[in-house]
């Protein structure tokens, strides 16, 4: 069998059997992988406080004969990034972040941005920023690195830019409706200030490693992570597990 060796930050452990550990982790080699680590709870070597959630692991590994799980063989460990285990609110932001990439990103099918980004939103944690500004903006950026990125700079029903004074919401669709189209169309809207629209549109575009600097107001926040729930549990056509402890941090910052 080849030996092969990847990248991989962990997204979910289970365990399996009397000794076995099923991991499924995002890499840019290999995109969303799952492997088996056989004796992984008996390992005092090979895979000791290495198989947790949000670490950041060098996976050295057997890949399937066909579909199936990669054998994983031994695990060096990069970075633990130990704060998103031991403190709650990053925990919540963390598992939120996973969620999203086990919802949008296929088996097998590597992009080396999506495991940037990725990157870049367990870092952003682990360095303390806000967890719900985290996901905001993480949130915001898989949508468009998944190819669902909503349209926020006109008005998606009758083209007209976002102009200050004006009243705007999302469709449950993902188009924007300005306030002369939100009262025509079938559906609900969810509504958002334009600041937000504004702040949102410059954080699509922005370079990632730029995004450190940007930072939204509590409104924004709040809105920006109605909208973009909103839009995906249309996109899911089911809810993200995680959105109700998302949403007791939002209550417990007021």
């Amino acid at each position: 069998m080849n030996n092969c060796c990847a990248r991989g930050l962990v997204l979910c452990v289970s365990e399996h059997g009397e000794s076995d550990k099923i991991v499924t982790f995002y890499s840019p080699e290999l995109g969303k992988a799952t492997g088996i680590a056989k004796g992984a709870k008996r390992s005092k070597k090979r895979f000791v406080n290495k198989l947790e959630e949000f670490s950041l692991l060098r996976i050295l590994y057997n890949p399937p004969k066909r579909d199936g799980l990669h054998f994983l063989r031994e695990a060096e460990l990069e970075d633990a990034f130990l704060s998103l285990r031991n403190t709650y609110p990053r925990y919540v932001a963390a598992t939120f972040i996973g969620e999203l990439i086990l919802r949008f990103t296929r088996e097998h099918d590597p992009d080396p941005n999506i495991f940037s980004l990725l990157l870049w939103g367990v870092q952003s944690l682990e360095k303390g920023r806000d967890p719900l500004e985290t996901c905001a903006l993480f949130h915001l950026r898989i949508l468009g690195a998944a190819g669902y990125q909503p349209v926020l700079d006109c008005c998606g029903f009758c083209g007209e830019t976002v102009r200050a004074g004006q009243n705007y919401g999302l469709h449950t669709g993902g188009a924007l409706a300005c306030g002369k189209c939100r009262g025509t169309i079938q559906g609900g809207s969810t509504a958002i200030t334009v600041q937000t629209l504004r702040f949102l549109h410059h954080a699509q575009r922005v370079e990632l490693v730029n995004l450190e600097r940007l930072r939204l107001s509590h409104k924004n926040i709040e809105e920006s992570l109605e909208i973009l729930h909103k839009y995906t549990l249309h996109l899911l056509q089911h809810e993200i597990h995680s959105w109700q402890q998302i949403k007791a941090l939002q209550n417990s910052s007021k």
